[in-house]
């Protein structure tokens, strides 16, 4: 029965079918990588793309369960009867066939078009649409089982659409946060959320198609959608404590330690640099740094600087703070502020590293204790990196396949002030690289610039939209203020190189500073009093 139920779903929707796999080759076409003036090069932007892919799969899902319909008593395959088991594994077979089927072939097909292997092209596409098949089609079945018609699934859409953009705006008027965003443990609140609507659908699709309980099923799937876009709201430490259970990597390293270091003095900003500007990182482009500095400013927060020694640190690793939180605390043991410090991040050259930790202070605090002693508590949660590659491409057209890396390129921007770094990988991206412009004769180089964009997922298969990764940044080397001067600029590029190093995160490390007694006036930034000569 299930071969005849399957025929009969080709039959009605094979046109569908035809057309979500050409929209699925097309979009595949566009997002095709080629090298051209020293860039990788696609046609398509990625997300838009991919959303739309997402949106005609679940059309097509949506079509094939109201073939046969479960709410209602008017049913052809009620009549007959059909054995509801054989309905329900005809439906699944569709989807695994006539629409994971084609999606993964167009993902083996793009890796192999890029010029990677089999063996990984087919990995990663695998681990795509195992993953799309758990986390996308599944519910989409579950949910069309809650409808009889088009109209019907069109308004329940909205109103999960409704509960979508609710999550994204309310949280924020509630001062509420997602502690976890935008850090390598992120994958926690996303599993919870997957687990918790994958759960759902299984139960969903039992109650429909064993039992036909209609209500009860529209309720859960609510109810399951509700809570899984609260486990983006997870606490941080219940973020932690999941992560510990659920991964069995090395926790912690009793040789690394952090403390206090007056001795080192006020942290002096490079010249032109505001001291609470945001770098350019994965993830964040010049228009959302720009947009991000502009709201830092309109805070009117003041940035104090407390220097830091760490040492018991291994030569040649990364040190990467995931988050770190600040209170500050009068001396009679009142809490005045919590909040969370600026990013932190440094390369171990030895066993011991001095850095200075940013704390912004809300303004109205701080110039009323900014000259009282209070005590500042810093909790840290590090992960260290080993270094699991290195590699070098040229500076200009640089066109080079580098294992655990992938495919990069490089290429000057239209200013004639940045290297553009780009990178494209079948499966995950390194979860953190170091790159830096070197003149190769000299051996000079330039700072080196961090693209770390740490992912501690421990399974794979979570890329979007395909199985492809593209990631990528910028290496400046020619300032046109005149603040900077690098020793590798425009006139050295045809005899330099990028130097790539990868990393691999080794064990998750949590540490607590208590800084006693200190005035926070005492650790506001030293401005330079001159600037450099300009390049």
């Amino acid at each position: 029965m299930v071969w005849h139920i399957l025929k009969k779903d080709w039959t009605l929707l094979w046109p569908v079918v035809t057309a979500v796999a050409v929209l699925q080759g097309l979009l595949a076409l566009g997002r095709f990588t080629r090298f051209s003036a020293g860039v990788l090069v696609s046609t398509l932007p990625t997300t838009p793309a991919g959303l739309l892919e997402l949106l005609a799969a679940a059309t097509l899902i949506t079509l094939l369960v109201h073939q046969d319909p479960v709410p209602g008593v008017r049913q052809d395959w009620l009549v007959r009867p059909v054995a509801r088991r054989d309905l329900f594994l005809a439906k699944l077979l569709f989807v695994v066939v006539f629409i994971q089927g084609p999606w993964f072939a167009t993902d083996l097909l793009q890796g192999l078009a890029n010029g990677f292997s089999w063996g990984q092209s087919a990995a990663a596409a695998t681990t795509c649409a195992v993953s799309v098949l758990l986390t996308l089609s599944l519910p989409a079945l579950a949910f069309a089982t809650l409808t009889a018609t088009m109209t019907e699934t069109l308004v329940a859409a909205l109103g999960v659409l409704a509960l979508v953009i609710a999550s994204l705006f309310v949280p924020g008027l509630v001062g509420a946060t997602k502690p976890a965003a935008s850090t390598g443990f992120a994958w926690v609140p996303s599993l919870v959320r997957d687990g918790v609507l994958l759960v759902a659908a299984g139960s969903v699709l039992i109650l429909q198609y064993r039992w036909r309980r209609t209500p009860a099923a529209r309720a859960l799937c609510a109810a399951a959608v509700i809570v899984g876009l609260g486990a983006s709201f997870l606490p941080w430490q219940t973020t932690i404590r999941l992560e510990q259970v659920l991964d069995a990597s090395p926790r912690d390293d009793g040789g690394i330690a952090v403390a206090f270091a007056p001795g080192v003095g006020r942290f002096r900003p490079a010249p032109g640099q505001a001291v609470d500007d945001v770098p350019e990182k994965p993830g964040m482009g010049p228009e959302d740094v720009a947009a991000e500095n502009r709201r830092r400013r309109a805070e009117g927060a003041r940035t104090v600087f407390l220097p830091l020694h760490v040492s018991g640190l291994i030569a040649d690793t990364r040190l990467l703070a995931d988050r770190s939180e600040v209170a500050v605390v009068t001396r009679d043991g009142r809490v005045l502020y919590r909040g969370t410090g600026n990013d932190l991040e440094l390369r171990a050259m030895g066993a011991d590293a001095t850095v200075h930790q940013g704390i912004r202070v809300p303004g109205t605090l701080f110039g009323g204790v900014k000259a009282e002693p209070v005590d500042v508590e810093l909790e840290y949660w590090f992960t260290m990196f080993r270094i699991s590659a290195t590699y070098a491409l040229p500076a200009r057209a640089g066109n080079q396949r580098m294992p655990g890396v992938g495919w990069c390129a490089t290429k000057v921007d239209d200013a004639g002030t940045r290297l553009v770094f780009q990178c494209l990988q079948p499966g995950e991206r390194p979860s953190c690289l170091d790159v830096a412009l070197e003149h190769a004769p000299t051996g000079q180089r330039n700072p080196a610039v961090s693209l770390c964009a740490p992912d501690y997922t421990p399974y794979p298969g979570h890329t979007f939209p395909d199985a492809l990764s593209r990631f990528g940044g910028r290496l400046p080397f020619y300032d046109p203020s005149g603040f900077v001067q690098y020793p590798v600029g425009g006139p050295q590029l045809s005899e330099a190189r990028v130097l790539v190093t990868a990393f691999q995160p080794m064990q998750h490390i949590v540490r607590r500073v208590v800084i006693p007694a200190v005035r926070l006036e005492d650790w506001e930034p030293q401005r330079p009093t001159s600037a450099s000569g300009s390049q």
